[in-house]
């Protein structure tokens, strides 16, 4: 694609939200640990928030990683269906797809000058209402959250584009409905957001077209030329966007005022698709085959890796990825499998480091597992909705910490503060077509 355009800021566009109720209660389940003790200015290790899907009882927990205790819980307007990280994680983004509506929350850890503040967990004062709220992606400072709509009630596809900033400012930055209904993606870059299209509604999207941000509102500046068929899944690391397709995967690069655009060739249809700033190549699944393909954007090729190292489930089949991402300095694929194990793979050259058993059984319904990581260290977060509990894994000695609940979680982010150029690669996407 050869189209000009010219990047520009964004402003402020709150008249995008609705405002609901605060839900501003606290106080109740404790998780076991000490003493809540905060040092103003000290740096954090960062909060994890996840829920409990309980009808309308149904709450959201902080969980504080160096007091070990719950700071707050609050009660949900509708069970929540995942959860993940604002661009610059402060906030937690609790999606509740089942129920049209997304609420905010804000983890209280966040960047005060030269030091780290650590406040008090708070619901933030408005909902972002659409219809089937699905796919969040975020690059840099800014992050897409994705509406599939719905063809039967006519109603269109939507993206709503937002920052921490403005979630601060009491809103989000742009919105854009889509011609047709369908299940899709978002995927934001500065000062433009390259969305998924589809030929009618109620067809899987076939393709990417390119909108530019202006101010308040987007202009559609027009298709990328290379067709993606059924086109699922999507990251960047700053210099390249990937999408899966059913045919390998779309590449898009920015060059000054205008897109290239080419298709690297898989012979299974790629789904997931993991990026990181700091890592050139992407790691892309397939589906419904699980394999682990190495793109490399520049050169156009992909190589195939074996995650799994030999593992196999109680059939004898090779396992599955039920959750994927990169740890937050971008060293480590992780993949958590069908056994409830996960998997460390060096970004350098995609060798197995090893294995760990996080998960003792994985739920054939009900909250799937969850993978979240820290921009602070080097952990990672599994929610275990078998045992109740959640699972702290240390990176460097591949060990593991349990924390217990009394429920089952829906959901896992990490919230706090990270280093300057922190992960964006974790999977944004709750499951897989």
């Amino acid at each position: 694609m050869k189209r000009s355009f010219s990047p520009t800021g964004a402003a402020l566009l709150a008249a995008s939200v609705l405002l609901a109720a605060c839900n501003n209660d606290t106080g109740s389940t404790p998780l076991p640990g000490g003493e809540d003790e905060h040092d103003h200015g000290a740096e954090s290790a960062g909060r994890l928030v996840f829920t409990h899907a309980d009808g309308s009882n149904s709450r959201v927990y902080v969980h504080d990683l160096e007091s070990r205790s719950t700071l707050a819980d609050f009660a949900l307007v509708h069970p929540a269906t995942a959860v993940h990280s604002s661009p610059e994680h402060r906030y937690a983004v609790i999606v509740q797809r089942d129920n049209d509506q997304v609420e905010f929350l804000d983890g209280g850890v966040y960047r005060h000058d030269d030091h780290v503040d650590e406040g008090d967990p708070a619901m933030l004062p408005f909902t972002l209402s659409g219809v089937r709220p699905t796919h969040y992606r975020h690059h840099g400072e800014q992050a897409a959250l994705f509406f599939d709509g719905d063809s039967a009630s006519a109603a269109l596809s939507q993206f709503h584009l937002f920052s921490d900033e403005s979630l601060e400012s009491g809103g989000t930055l742009a919105h854009q409905t889509l011609d047709t209904a369908h299940h899709g993606i978002a995927e934001p870059l500065d000062g433009v957001v390259l969305a998924s299209h589809a030929a009618a509604s109620g067809d899987a999207p076939d393709g990417i077209s390119v909108f530019e941000l202006h101010g308040d509102h987007f202009h559609n500046e027009g298709e990328l030329a290379t067709a993606c068929p059924g086109l699922h899944g999507g990251a960047s690391n700053g210099t390249f966007s990937v999408f899966g397709c059913d045919d390998g995967a779309l590449v898009a690069e920015l060059h000054g005022d205008h897109f290239d655009d080419a298709k690297i060739a898989v012979a299974e249809r790629l789904a997931t698709v993991v990026g990181h700033p700091d890592v050139a190549e992407f790691a892309a699944f397939s589906y419904p085959g699980g394999n682990l393909y190495a793109l490399d954007p520049e050169a156009g090729t992909a190589t195939q890796v074996d995650w799994r190292d030999g593992a196999v489930d109680g059939d004898g089949d090779p396992v599955s990825a039920l959750a994927r991402g990169f740890d937050g300095h971008g060293e480590h694929l992780l993949v958590l499998d069908s056994n409830g194990d996960l998997h460390v793979l060096e970004s350098s050259d995609w060798s197995h480091r090893g294995s760990i058993a996080v998960l003792d059984s994985v739920p054939a319904s009900g909250p799937a597992p969850a993978l979240a990581v820290s921009a602070a260290g080097d952990q990672a977060f599994v929610s275990d909705p078998a045992a109740p509990a959640i699972h702290i894994i240390d990176l460097e000695a591949l060990s593991l910490e349990a924390v217990p609940l009394a429920f089952p979680p829906t959901g896992l982010a990490w919230t706090g503060v990270g280093e300057a150029h922190d992960h964006d690669g974790h999977d944004d996407h709750d499951h897989d077509h």
